[in-house]
């Protein structure tokens, strides 16, 4: 996500399909903790893998169309929404569908672009710079964190139009559409809004129940209907919040050595 939206962190214990005791790291590990990213990588970021909801098929789609072998007639797309929606999931996948096309591809977090281009011109900082230019795709993770610095704004704008006279392509996430995010500057916010934008919207209860029976299965735990049902109306509506309740379940299933009953997960969850 860091945004969003990104699905991968921590260690989780889970049962293969033989009872096997297994450490993995669970879907909340940040993607790009190196400052560039370039792709193929973390490839449980994908387009087959990501849940579509009502709420986001328009975002999902047109990441897909953006990155595709059919040009889309669009060089940016600027993905928006709460936090834990999916942002960074679409932004990883559309880098991992470029490489796999034998693209050039690399995804910088905000904060990391402010730390590395938000100062005094240096050395290191026209090298960054050179490397996040020469890429067929540019992607920024988390828009918002250069609002509180202009340098860093006009780096991007920059790139911006660097990367389009070229033929490039660029993606961003963040929170606000660009018309509401007002710390930012305003030459940027227009270029933003030349290219596609498209929000991922809060997860609907058919969606959630799918991701809770994905994630539940993805671990070989066996997660009742009734259960799904009474999760539904008692756990926050973003990926990381079902994660996280789906992985202590999990856990504790397997401490207790016990079936996932509405007696362990109200207990497990402290829910009433």
């Amino acid at each position: 996500m860091r945004d969003d939206d990104t699905f991968h962190a921590g260690k989780n214990l889970y049962r293969n399909s033989s009872g096997t005791e297994i450490v993995r790291g669970s879907m909340n590990d940040k993607p790009g903790q190196q400052l560039l990213l370039n792709f193929p990588s973390h490839p449980e970021y994908d387009f087959s893998n990501f849940v579509v909801s009502e709420g986001s098929r328009i975002a999902f789609e047109t990441a897909k169309e953006f990155c595709s072998e059919n040009p889309a007639p669009y060089q940016a797309l600027y993905l928006f929404g709460q936090k834990n929606l999916g942002k960074t999931h679409l932004l990883m996948s559309i880098g991992n569908r470029a490489a796999e096309r034998g693209l050039r591809a690399v995804c910088i977090q905000g904060h990391d672009f402010v730390d590395k281009l938000g100062g005094d011109p240096a050395p290191e900082t026209q090298q960054t710079l050179e490397q996040l230019l020469d890429v067929d795709f540019f992607l920024l993770d988390n828009i918002e964190s250069l609002s509180q610095s202009p340098k860093a704004q006009e780096k991007l704008y920059h790139i911006y139009n660097e990367m389009t006279e070229k033929g490039g392509k660029l993606a961003f996430t963040a929170g606000l559409p660009p018309d509401r995010n007002s710390a930012m500057e305003s030459y940027l916010t227009s270029r933003f809004q030349w290219g596609m934008v498209a929000e991922i919207k809060p997860i609907d209860d058919s969606t959630t129940a799918k991701i809770i029976s994905k994630l539940a299965k993805d671990i070989n735990l066996t997660m009742p209907e009734p259960i799904i049902h009474f999760l539904l109306s008692r756990i926050s509506r973003d990926f990381i919040s079902i994660q996280n309740a789906v992985s202590s379940i999990n856990r504790e299933s397997y401490i207790q050595k016990k079936k996932v009953t509405l007696p362990l997960v109200k207990a497990t969850l402290d829910l009433s």
